[in-house]
């Protein structure tokens, strides 16, 4: 059915030609079928497209209008050879608009006024279909959270089980993904389930199905936050969400220096390079190709060629070894706008790639109890590959030795030398209005325009409080495994709290003192 809605719509402009308005009105008529069709269809996933295509029918129908009836000169003729002068001026008269047109300028905007008002009515019908579905699809499949939870930067995904699946099929849902490309809700749910038992194979602390599910969460969060939906193609959207979702398929809770240092299968694989990263994405194209998990079928070979592409760049884009390099890129990008020097634009790839390598580290730009939770994960992974280095490196110097590493620098330097850069990178990006090459940065009217400004310097300067107190030891419940006193953090915290509050105060009383 959807194919053939979309192939009884015409996309092209108007021609100098007598049967100008019959195409138009023709093409009204079909839209106008289509909306009522899918009124009376509106718990069916299916209409979602549909309505897609009148909406841009409709749109397409107002262009035509406005050029011909704000148009007093047009005139649609038929050209006449005939000896007969008398035949020919009749035939010309007759059946073209040669003669003198009659309708008045109030008749013109009467006509656009209401097209624009069927166009109007299309768009908040398909929000309603959209609104409507994603709660259908929540209580049809029984998911433990509504879509609108998901659009939370505060949203805790530990809190929940299967984390993936309902990540994965909400988040689909959201961006048009799963009636785009007419995925099977069953081939996603399977899918769904595949991902987590590959995330899981390996029962890593950090890198398993709530890291998978979390980073996806945070980039559908990221873009619905920012201009960026209107400036990324359907398929770019659809190619990050993808990556994000399957960027640490099979992880081995291991990083790649412990892999090629140990000479591991992986890293013979791969001649070392962006091992893991290149595993992820190799792991999960193989995956896609038993039918049972295969989403991406309807899509055409062209289609995906690109998207695979896009995928393997967005994925091998998450080792870490290209941090600087990717942040380097974007600074100097943006050092060239704001001071309005010629540059070349940065290119979609790019800024695609730093939304994910931002959501891949937002847990130390979270509100503090997720991060807190997920520090103490990921530092206890870091551990267990520091006992293992103790036996199987040579020089027995394990990179985190859970002995001596102090875990308070280690997340000082983390956020401020890591996290701080990216996410100050990120805020310029979704601060653009746009990347056409004449487009300006917006202004930052607040100091803290986004929600990770505030949660980043709260969390930093808990750290950093705690390191003035040198107070390492007490906040410490065990070393192995590595569990943290959340409790006693959290007189830090408040501590950091106030810190920040005053420090507020004073920079505003700064910016109120009129200079000398």
């Amino acid at each position: 059915m959807n194919n053939n809605i979309s192939n009884n719509f015409s996309k092209e402009k108007p021609e100098n030609s007598s049967m100008t308005t019959v195409n138009i009105l023709g093409r009204l008529r079909i839209a106008t079928e289509q909306v009522r069709t899918v009124q009376t269809n509106l718990n069916m996933l299916e209409y979602a497209e549909i309505l897609d295509n009148v909406g841009k029918e409709l749109d397409g129908i107002l262009y035509n209008l406005v050029d011909i009836l704000s148009d007093d000169t047009r005139s649609s003729e038929i050209n006449i050879t005939s000896n007969d002068g008398q035949i020919s001026k009749w035939l010309e008269q007759t059946f073209s608009s040669k003669q003198q047109r009659t309708m008045t300028a109030t008749g013109r905007f009467e006509s656009i006024k209401a097209i624009i008002q069927a166009s109007s009515f299309v768009n908040a019908l398909q929000r309603q279909l959209r609104m409507h579905t994603k709660e259908q699809l929540g209580v049809m499949l029984n998911l433990p959270v509504d879509a609108n939870q998901l659009n939370l930067w505060s949203f805790n995904m530990i809190e929940h089980s299967d984390p993936l699946t309902f990540t994965v099929l909400l988040t689909f849902h959201a961006h048009n993904i799963i009636s785009h490309y007419r995925i099977d809700i069953e081939t996603l749910k399977s899918f769904a389930h595949a991902l987590t038992e590959g995330y899981t194979k390996f029962r890593a602390v950090y890198h398993n199905d709530y890291h998978g599910a979390d980073v996806l969460q945070t980039v559908h969060c990221l873009l619905i936050k920012s201009n960026l939906l209107n400036v990324f193609t359907h398929t770019e959207i659809t190619a990050l969400l993808f990556a994000a979702a399957v960027h640490d398929f099979e992880h081995p809770g291991l990083n790649n220096n412990y892999l090629v240092k140990t000479k591991s299968d992986l890293a013979l694989i791969y001649n070392d390079f962006s091992v893991l990263e290149n595993h992820h994405s190799s792991a999960v194209f193989k995956l896609l190709r038993d039918k049972r998990f295969n989403i991406w079928s309807n899509m055409s070979i062209d289609e995906y060629r690109i998207f695979r592409s896009l995928v393997i760049s967005l994925v091998l884009a998450t080792d870490m070894a290209n941090h600087a390099s990717l942040i380097e890129r974007m600074s100097t990008y943006f050092f060239f706008k704001e001071t309005n020097t010629t540059t070349t634009s940065t290119d979609s790839k790019t800024l695609l790639q730093t939304l994910l390598h931002a959501a891949d580290i937002s847990n130390a730009a979270k509100p503090w109890p997720i991060y807190i939770q997920s520090t103490e994960k990921v530092v206890e992974e870091f551990f267990i590959q520091g006992d293992l280095e103790k036996i199987y490196y040579d020089d027995n110097k394990p990179t985190f030795d859970r002995e001596k590493t102090d875990v308070v620098q280690l997340q000082i330097g983390f956020i401020a030398h890591i996290v701080c850069p990216t996410f100050d990178v990120l805020s310029k990006v979704l601060q653009m209005d746009s990347l056409d090459h004449n487009s300006k940065l917006s202004p930052i009217t607040a100091i803290h325009t986004f929600p990770w400004q505030y949660d980043l310097q709260l969390n930093l300067e808990t750290w950093r409080q705690v390191a003035k107190d040198n107070d390492n030891q007490r906040i410490l419940l065990s070393q192995k495994p590595l569990k943290l006193n959340t409790e006693y953090l959290q007189t830090y915290v408040e501590k950091a709290k106030e810190y920040l509050k005053k420090r507020t105060q004073h920079e505003s009383l700064l910016r109120c003192t009129p200079f000398m």
